[in-house]
């Protein structure tokens, strides 16, 4: 029965595909992650860039992050865009515990969000990794 610590610190052994899905010249067909951390990280990006009902099989599967982010701007948003990615990564990725949310708009251009996630695993909760995406007027 596989180990996934074992896995993890194993570096001949492969955890999983990595996002966007490109060419590999090296081991295997696709870039693939080699620890449980780097997995995740593409995980909870492939997570909250998709839309629920744009995947195929799994028409629940995704975010509102991005219905949130191009709601009017209030008082609320930062709020509601952290509510968003904490309800999608618990129900769907619910080994990964996140640490912190810094919504930041940039002042010189308003239709500009960066959001950045800090996050760990269950498996190493003290080691954490960040995943920073950047929003601009509706391309993602």
């Amino acid at each position: 029965m596989p180990n996934t610590r074992q896995d993890d610190i194993n570096p001949n052994v492969w955890i999983g595909l990595t996002f966007p899905l490109g060419r590999n010249e090296g081991v295997g067909f696709f870039n693939q992650s080699k620890t449980l951390r780097e997995q995740a990280k593409s995980n909870l990006q492939n997570l909250l860039l998709t839309i629920p009902g744009e995947r195929v099989s799994q028409p629940e599967f995704g975010s509102s992050l991005h219905h949130v982010l191009f709601e009017q701007m209030d008082s609320d948003l930062k709020t509601s865009i952290e509510e968003s990615i904490n309800e999608a990564v618990e129900m769907w990725l619910p080994y990964v515990n996140i640490t912190d949310v810094d919504v930041t708009f940039d002042t010189a251009n308003p239709n500009l969000a960066n959001v950045a996630i800090e996050f760990s695993t269950t498996l190493t909760p003290d080691a954490f990794d960040e995943l920073t995406l950047n929003f601009e007027g509706g391309n993602l």
